[in-house]
């Protein structure tokens, strides 16, 4: 196995030449299964609030540091390790590494079985929120051994400020090629199952806004 070396600095060096990601939001979810309660947990994300294109995913790996991935659709993956000192207290997070980080998306046909559709406004917590789903249309039927779902996103009031978080590259890839869904910070992230059973949940805990950078030689990206 393939590993990438992680170094963080308070203050960045400059490279001969770099990739930086910069992120102005952390938001926070409550990740909870429905059918797996013992994966129930806390997730964040850095996203930037005007270029969905990345996020960097975070999760708890220990008592001391955090599992945290970087996704830039169809161009770049990679999960590291990093302490939760480091992280809260580095605006920039420098990265060297010892292997590709290259992704590529050679799926983006998938967009032809899948389309978002606004419904119809919901009240939750006696405040009237935006809807949109996400749902295969494809001719397959769905099935156990085709387990296809749908997903629902619920929009927090007063986040249109921020484009839509869409962390599956299908989803994103529909978007881009299609738009015609509010911008906004999802409250709530419903998926369910083949057979319409709610299967998990994102639910919102918090988000505030920050300033870090992710930066990533050139030379990580070569094949």
């Amino acid at each position: 196995m393939r590993y990438l070396l992680v170094i963080f600095f308070l203050i960045t060096t400059k490279c001969f030449s770099q990739k930086k990601y910069s992120f102005d939001y952390l938001i926070e979810y409550n990740f909870r299964s429905y059918s797996d309660t013992t994966s129930n947990k806390k997730i964040y994300y850095l996203t930037n609030s005007k270029d969905n294109s990345y996020f960097a995913k975070i999760e708890s790996f220990d008592t001391l540091n955090f599992d945290l991935e970087l996704i830039v659709q169809d161009k770049i993956w990679t999960k590291m390790k990093l302490s939760r000192k480091d992280f809260i207290n580095a605006k920039f997070i420098n990265l060297t590494c010892n292997s590709s980080l290259i992704y590529k998306n050679y799926f983006k046909f998938r967009t032809k079985e899948y389309k978002f559709e606004i419904i119809k406004d919901t009240i939750l917590e006696s405040l009237p929120l935006n809807r949109y789903k996400l749902e295969y249309v494809g001719k397959r039927k769905r099935k156990k051994s085709f387990p296809v779902g749908t997903n629902v996103y619920i929009i927090a009031n007063s986040t249109d400020f921020h484009s839509p978080i869409l962390t599956h590259s299908t989803a994103f890839e529909e978007w881009k090629e299609k738009g015609k869904i509010p911008n906004g910070i999802f409250k709530e992230k419903i998926f369910y199952d083949f057979k319409n059973n709610i299967d998990y949940k994102y639910i919102l805990n918090n988000y505030s806004e920050i300033n870090k950078t992710i930066v990533i030689p050139d030379n990580c990206l070569e094949n």
